[in-house]
């Protein structure tokens, strides 16, 4: 079986389980009030690349980019400061990239999509569908990791409770009606973002052996941490990126 054969044969968040994408987005359009919901949405980024997108969800205090990973019988371990995250499932350790850093890079790409709407405010929820999970360091402003629905729900509510409402019935309508109308839809274009997700992963590493940063390409420098060495970027605290002194 070739690469595309294979790749097409990879099912989205839509195609899963009978459209649970479908169910998730109208479960999660009442939780919180008045919130417009897409799922399984494909839109532009940077650098050419595109970002898809299991989740958003339009309130009046912002827009919530969610992430939804399904990981059947498994425990999961990561670092909010590392790239690669493991899973234990049946006895077996597998390697995983951070769905922590993947959503992070979804809230970058939209927040791009969206410029035209000003400094929209976004939460990131990564919700890993798992027994349980160990995350160590500290996450991001704005973030909630999860480990079910349920939980997932519970976020969504609370990550966004007391800030202020930014945007009015007409103002999220708007927003809803250009992510819709502006994002590819069709089998090739996700065809083609899975292609296009392998070279990213690709050019990822070649970046990294280099000591350049993948998010603002500013040189990466060896730095003393309280959990040991680590690199990070130059452009700090503008640019946040940092990876774990063995990855180098």
């Amino acid at each position: 079986m070739g690469l595309l054969d294979f790749l097409k044969k990879i099912p989205t968040l839509n195609e899963i389980s009978g459209g649970f994408g479908e169910w998730m987005a109208k479960t999660y359009s009442k939780t919180i009030s008045g919130a417009l919901v897409l799922h399984d949405v494909l839109i532009d980024g940077a650098d050419e690349y595109t970002s898809q997108i299991d989740l958003v969800l339009i309130g009046n205090r912002g827009v919530y980019v969610v992430e939804v990973k399904s990981f059947d019988d498994a425990k999961i371990y990561g670092d909010t400061k590392k790239s690669k995250w493991y899973y234990y499932s049946h006895g077996k350790k597998y390697e995983i990239y951070s769905p922590l850093r993947q959503n992070q890079k979804h809230v970058e790409y939209l927040k791009t999509f969206l410029k035209e709407f000003g400094d929209v405010p976004m939460f990131s929820i990564v919700t890993m569908i798992c027994n349980d999970f160990k995350i160590s360091g500290e996450y991001p402003a704005d973030t909630i990791i999860c480990n079910s629905l349920p939980a997932m729900e519970r976020g969504i509510y609370k990550i966004a409770e007391n800030k202020p409402e930014v945007f009015d019935d007409t103002q999220k309508q708007e927003i809803f009606d250009y992510i819709k109308n502006n994002q590819h839809i069709g089998k090739e274009a996700r065809l083609e973002h899975k292609q296009n997700v392998i070279a990213y992963k690709q050019s990822l590493e070649e970046i990294k052996k280099q000591k350049i940063c993948p998010y603002c390409k500013g040189e990466l420098v060896l730095r003393n941490g309280k959990n040991g060495k680590f690199y990070g970027c130059k452009n700090y605290p503008k640019c946040r990126y940092t990876m774990s002194f063995e990855e180098k």
